[in-house]
Formats: C-alpha cells, structure tokens, sequence
C-alpha cells in the first residue's frame, strides 16, 4: 500500500509539473560565428543595370562540410541586412530583397553535385526586374546567406550572412 501510494504520489508530481513547462519554441536559427568572403564585387563597385559583372565567394571552412551551399540575393535599404532577415529555411525573407540570383553550390573534395556550381558572373537585373522602385539614390547591396551544416556544438544548420555595398548605374 505504501509504495503505491509512492509511486502514484510521483507520478501525479510528474504529470502536473510536465503541464507547466512552457510551451515548444519555432526552431531557433543558428547564426555562424563566421562567413564566407565575397571577393568580387568589391565595395562600392559600380555595376551597370542590366549587365554582368564579376562574382567570386570564398565560402568558409569553419565546419568542412561536404557541399557548401548559399544564396545570392540583391537588397535595398539604409544599411546591408541584418540577420533577423534569414528564415528557419536559410532564405532572405519576402520582402528584404528585391532580387535573388539563385542558390549556388561548392564542392568539396571532389565529390559531385546536382547543384549548379557559382558562376565567374552574375547579370544584374533591369529596373523592371527588381522588386522595387528603382532611384539612383537608392543604396543596393550584394548580400549572400551561407548554410553550414553538422557544426559543432550538435547544431543540425547554421547560417552567415554576408554583405557588400553597390553602385548601381543605370545603362546607356
């Protein structure tokens, strides 16, 4: 009689304490404490609406991951992206870009991939492409999320941001 009086008394705690835990959370997004380095286009460089200009990303090394993947997005404002914009799915989020130039993939080791690899050049959008009003005093940056994934620390994704500013100037 004691001991089930014992465990009733337990499991009841249990079950009463299990009804106050606070409720799940969204998935949490891991920001990488570091990123890849854009090459080209450098700072300021001006790029001609409408034309190519040169593309180079060192992705990072920081978890030698089999494949490298990131997405290549042009952005809009004041300042370059904050990583409150990059979704559970590691995507810049509807409205904090006005063009995505598509997801690019880095091999390592030699493995093959079914991803396209970065190209040498990208093709910056015509006005009429972009998702936005386009004014020459507008501010437009190059922005790149990078997804690392089976970092340390038992994080299943991890993802970096990485921005650099452009002059956009219309073609002749």
């Amino acid at each position: 009689m004691l001991f089930t009086t014992f465990i009733f008394t337990a499991l009841y705690s249990s079950v009463v304490s299990a009804t106050a835990l606070p409720k799940r959370q969204s998935p949490a997004i891991w920001q990488s404490p570091y990123s890849g380095t854009l090459v080209s286009p450098t700072t300021d460089q001006p790029v001609v609406l409408g034309g190519d200009f040169p593309f180079e990303y060192d992705v990072s090394s920081w978890c030698e991951p089999d494949f490298a993947p990131f997405t290549v997005y042009l952005t809009e404002g004041r300042e370059p992206p904050v990583f409150d914009n990059v979704t559970a799915s590691g995507a810049l989020a509807d409205g904090a870009f006005v063009f995505e130039f598509g997801k690019f993939v880095v091999s390592r080791f030699g493995l093959p991939t079914s991803s396209p690899p970065p190209p040498s050049n990208l093709t910056m959008p015509t006005p009429e492409t972009l998702n936005t009003t386009f004014r020459t005093e507008s501010r437009f940056y190059l922005s790149i999320v990078e997804e690392f994934d089976g970092c340390p620390g038992d994080i299943a994704v991890e993802y970096s941001l990485t921005s650099v500013a452009l002059k956009l100037v219309p073609s002749e």
